[in-house]
């Protein structure tokens, strides 16, 4: 848990990119976040405390683009800390990922369904807001269910996408030299 130039430079980093994936989630209203990217990336390089930081630190700065952003705080801090704790997630293995993946996707997605359903009413920024307005729409199930099954299947989307990214990235030699120099 020692601060470095080089950890606090990589964490600024990190959250830089949750900055643009999350703008570009929210303005472009895909129906995955994109916000998490750098916590992974901070959990996978430097262990769960970082991973934390990152999170806690992405959902303030968020907030500039994305006025609820600081709400889901309790998901991004779940996602630090799944990315740091759980080493499995790690390895260079693509298959594995598809399986490893609900270890992070499915805490993410309570916490983001309870948020989403008894805060803001099912009704948020992101772009699965809208599918989870269709659903309503047409089904008669409670909100927080229709959300949670929206969330699972987009939280595990988005994660998916984003362990396979920074996976590919930390395990590159370039990027481990960076880390040990």
């Amino acid at each position: 848990m020692k601060f470095s130039t080089k950890k606090i430079t990589l964490l600024a980093l990190c959250i830089a990119i949750n900055m643009v994936g999350s703008w570009i989630g929210v303005v472009v209203k895909l129906p995955i976040y994109l916000d998490s990217i750098g916590t992974i990336m901070a959990g996978f390089a430097f262990g769960p405390f970082f991973g934390i930081l990152a999170g806690l630190i992405t959902a303030f700065v968020n907030t500039i683009g994305d006025p609820i952003a600081l709400y889901f705080m309790p998901t991004q801090l779940i996602v630090g800390f799944t990315a740091g704790y759980f080493e499995f997630l790690k390895r260079d293995n693509y298959i594995s990922k598809f399986y490893l993946t609900p270890f992070m996707s499915i805490p993410a997605a309570i916490s983001s369904a309870l948020i989403a359903t008894y805060l803001f009413g099912t009704v948020t920024t992101a772009g699965s807001s809208y599918i989870v307005q269709a659903l309503r729409a047409v089904m008669d199930l409670p909100d927080f269910l229709i959300v949670f099954i929206i969330q699972i299947i987009t939280d595990y989307a988005d994660k998916l996408i984003s362990i396979l990214l920074v996976s590919k990235i930390y395990n590159m030699t370039a990027f481990q030299n960076i880390l040990k120099n």
